[in-house]
């Protein structure tokens, strides 16, 4: 049975007030047009609602039953719209964000520090994983958007935006080592500290190393970014990341000098085509552009 909602509006309001003037007066409709209304919808669920009388509307017993449901059918869709509008106003809502811990730092922290200063009642959850499983959860619906460096995913449904860059490098602590690198190939005879393979900062470095004819060999393979500069701090060897976040967390690390050949990495959001963005997220969007 296909009925208009808007004829089990006008039932209510007539049945809520057992008179067709003041319904007329609540609904801004005429009687003739509320009269054709209740005719209709009577047709429609083959029944009698109403009985009519110079004292007004009563319900039958049929009328009854259905006022009864149809009261309960809108207060239910009224809840769902003030629902929604709050979604809309941002006084509730949720973000769910992919990204590692340290573009988090580097990338997010700003934008999530602003915006929640001016929507806090907005949750914001943030999943620190490799990127190719932030990727998966994505494609999912689990996150929002996805905060990665370089662009390498191959998935179809995937749509991506570059957001900004990052400078990366080799550092090291000078009471440990000095700076007397010239090129790649000499890195191989120091203690190594790098991210492990499947990480986008490693696969990064070996492409570039592999574009100048050599092999980087790591003597510490981490999860981590903050690992490298923690390591490296303490003279464990010499440490390849993002240098804003080594000089944030350790500012007595160096560079080496042969850190201007290397080029900066792209850093990009990835977001589901298939999936519409909430009302939050296209709004965190706006913070986080004009923070890039």
């Amino acid at each position: 049975m296909n009925v208009d909602l808007e004829l089990y509006r006008v039932f209510y309001v007539v049945a809520k007030n057992n008179h067709m003037t003041r319904a007329s007066e609540e609904l801004h409709v005429s009687q003739p047009a509320i009269s054709q209304s209740i005719k209709k919808l009577e047709d429609q669920l083959g029944t009698i609602l109403f009985l009519r009388s110079n004292k007004g509307m009563e319900l039958t017993n049929e009328g009854k039953m259905f006022y009864e449901y149809v009261k309960s059918a809108l207060e239910l869709i009224s809840h769902a719209e003030n629902e929604i509008t709050s979604f809309q106003e941002l006084s509730k809502g949720e973000i769910k964000i992919g990204c590692s811990t340290t573009i988090t730092k580097l990338v997010l922290l700003d934008s999530i520090q602003r915006f929640h200063q001016d929507y806090p009642n907005i949750e914001i959850h943030i999943t620190n994983e490799l990127t190719s499983n932030l990727i998966l959860d994505l494609l999912k619906g689990k996150l929002d958007f996805v905060i990665f460096n370089e662009g390498t995913t191959k998935e179809t449904n995937v749509k991506l935006k570059k957001i900004g860059n990052l400078r990366q490098g080799f550092i090291y602590h000078p009471d440990y080592f000095k700076d007397e690198i010239k090129n790649l190939a000499d890195l191989n005879y120091y203690p190594l500290i790098l991210q492990k393979k499947e990480s986008n900062s490693r696969k990064f470095l070996d492409e570039y190393a592999r574009k100048n004819a050599t092999v980087l060999k790591a003597k510490m393979e981490v999860v981590s970014q903050d690992l490298i500069t923690e390591f490296t701090n303490i003279g464990l060897g010499i440490g390849f990341t993002i240098i804003d976040l080594a000089k944030r967390n350790y500012p007595n690390l160096k560079e080496l000098k042969m850190n201007r050949k290397i080029p900066m990495i792209d850093i990009y959001m990835a977001q589901n085509k298939n999936i519409n963005l909430t009302f939050a997220s296209k709004k965190f969007l706006e913070y986080l552009n004009k923070e890039n």
